[in-house]
């Protein structure tokens, strides 16, 4: 028998947590120089009209070029060794972001949504790849140059009025079409809503109109988590 290599498939509770991974994480890819992207999103378990529906915490790393998946990092209160599964099937059978996109998995609004969080992964992920979006991690925001960039909240009111990126600009997502121009052409906009979506939108549409634009991935959720953790002493 040969042996194939290890994915390092884990996962583990921690209270009411499930914390899981496979494959590759940032660091491992950086010391063996290996390109890569980072996507991350924030679904819902299960259907969200149904009761119970948790939000996933997902982050999927793949090359940007070929669409090879290389890890993923899954934490959550249901469903999140189902999905790490899933990615660490396909991980193994040496699959691509695209393949994650078409992937038939069973649905039923207590134990997922039409489009699964690996579906969305998916999808996400082909975006960047086929150029349709550009990312922006959260940990550029500190090192960006307000002389050079617009950071775009286009959440509702009563969303940004719970938390916002400092120094960000307000324009919730149906005002965009009327309020765009008030945008300045000569800097970079970097849109961002709760969790990803509407600032995807909000993207596509101002590139269309002439507009240098990335999307915060993950979007405020990753970003509130991530740089609190990082302001930790």
């Amino acid at each position: 028998m040969k042996y194939p290599g290890t994915c390092g498939t884990a996962i583990l509770r921690l209270f009411d947590l499930a914390v899981a991974s496979t494959g590759a994480n940032e660091k491992t890819l950086n010391k063996m120089n290996i390109p890569y992207d980072v996507i991350h999103l924030h679904p819902p378990a299960h259907a969200s009209y149904y009761p119970g529906a948790f939000r996933l915490t997902m982050k999927v790393l793949f090359n940007p070029q070929t669409g090879k998946l290389l890890g993923a990092q899954i934490i959550g209160t249901d469903g999140v060794d189902k999905r790490i599964d899933v990615i660490a099937t396909a991980l193994k059978a040496g699959m691509t972001v695209h393949d994650l996109e078409d992937l038939e998995l069973a649905y039923a609004p207590p134990f997922g949504s039409a489009k699964d969080p690996v579906n969305l992964a998916g999808m996400i992920a082909e975006h960047v790849i086929k150029g349709e979006v550009q990312n922006c991690q959260w940990h550029e925001i500190a090192k960006l140059d307000p002389e050079k960039t617009v950071v775009l909240d286009v959440r509702d009111k009563d969303e940004r009025e719970e938390g916002y990126i400092p120094g960000s600009l307000h324009i919730p997502l149906p005002q965009l079409r009327k309020q765009y121009t008030e945008l300045p052409k000569d800097r970079e906009i970097i849109a961002y809503c709760q969790t990803g979506q509407r600032s995807y939108f909000a993207s596509r549409f101002l590139v269309q109109k002439g507009f240098k634009v990335r999307n915060l991935t993950g979007a405020y959720l990753t970003w509130k988590v991530a740089s609190n953790q990082e302001r930790k002493p």
